[in-house]
């Protein structure tokens, strides 16, 4: 499975934070849905309700390590994509026939990502060009999620590795006593993927903002920040709270172990294609 995470920071000259949520999650996934082949779309907006206000700064303070202050100055929402492989993920933009019409089916003359300059952060001096942040990424599958028939509370939880500490310490020692957490309704281990062009290359031009020095320069500063993700589905900010008190003395002294920071974004997650990892079937699958 190729999984791509795509940071991206809102056109701030135009849409507030509820506009920009309006206009990705109304109309662009509209649109970004139909990308070929694609096998898994969510989009992850941070919650309007700071995480330190949903769980208290007693246990905010506790669970929490070096935050970086401007993390969420660098975006607004992030989609989590899924293809079966790199190569269809580079071939996602070719247009499918999916309309059909009094001559049949036929390429649809609407489909269009035409809106991106003015949803996100553009380049000003690259008319018709934004600033995407897309980094592949490796996960694995603690506990699979299972969504409710309605808003769930998720967490994701970055962390930055100490400087003696590979990912192979958090998966083998970490990992197992997060997915410990009681009221999990999945739990999902995200690392990022060492070469930060991986996701970039080829699914954009070489001319591209992305790819060009100072857009190479802004990932690189984005992923200073932080290693990996873990993803967390509970029912109810309140499962987390107990869940969190009950394993706090565990789950801590592997944090203070393993991690430099730690720190906690409460997101809105809109399923728009919901992920199958599953071998590809033989059809077109949405």
């Amino acid at each position: 499975m190729f999984k791509v995470f795509a940071f991206l920071k809102r056109n701030t000259a135009l849409l507030t934070h509820d506009e920009y949520r309006a206009g990705h999650v109304g109309y662009h996934c509209g649109q970004s849905r139909r990308l070929k082949d694609i096998r898994g779309y969510l989009v992850n907006i941070w919650s309007n309700t700071p995480f330190k206000d949903s769980v208290g700064t007693e246990l905010y303070e506790q669970i929490t390590v070096n935050e970086p202050q401007d993390f969420l100055d660098w975006w607004d929402g992030f989609p989590e994509v899924f293809f079966d492989d790199r190569e269809a993920w580079i071939n996602a933009t070719s247009v499918e026939p999916n309309r059909a019409t009094a001559n049949g089916l036929v390429n649809d003359p609407d489909w269009s990502l035409a809106d991106g300059p003015f949803l996100f952060d553009p380049v000003a001096d690259r008319p018709g060009e934004f600033k995407p942040c897309h980094l592949l990424m490796h996960e694995h599958v603690l506990i699979p999620v299972e969504r409710e028939e309605r808003k769930s509370f998720k967490l994701m939880q970055f962390f930055k590795n100490k400087a003696n500490v590979g990912n192979d310490r958090a998966l083998a020692d970490y990992a197992p006593e997060a997915a410990k957490l009681h009221g999990l309704n999945g739990c999902i281990l995200n690392f990022r993927d060492p070469d930060q062009t991986a996701a970039m290359r080829d699914f954009y031009g070489d001319d591209t903002w992305g790819l060009s020095d100072e857009g190479i320069d802004h990932r690189s500063r984005f992923c200073d920040l932080w290693d990996g993700a873990i993803e967390y589905h509970f029912t109810h900010c309140d499962d987390f709270v107990s869940a969190r008190r009950t394993l706090h003395e565990e789950l801590s002294t592997l944090e203070s172990e393993f991690f430099d920071s730690v720190w906690y974004v409460e997101v809105d997650e809109n399923l728009v294609v919901m992920p199958n990892r599953n071998p590809a079937p033989n059809y077109y699958f949405r």
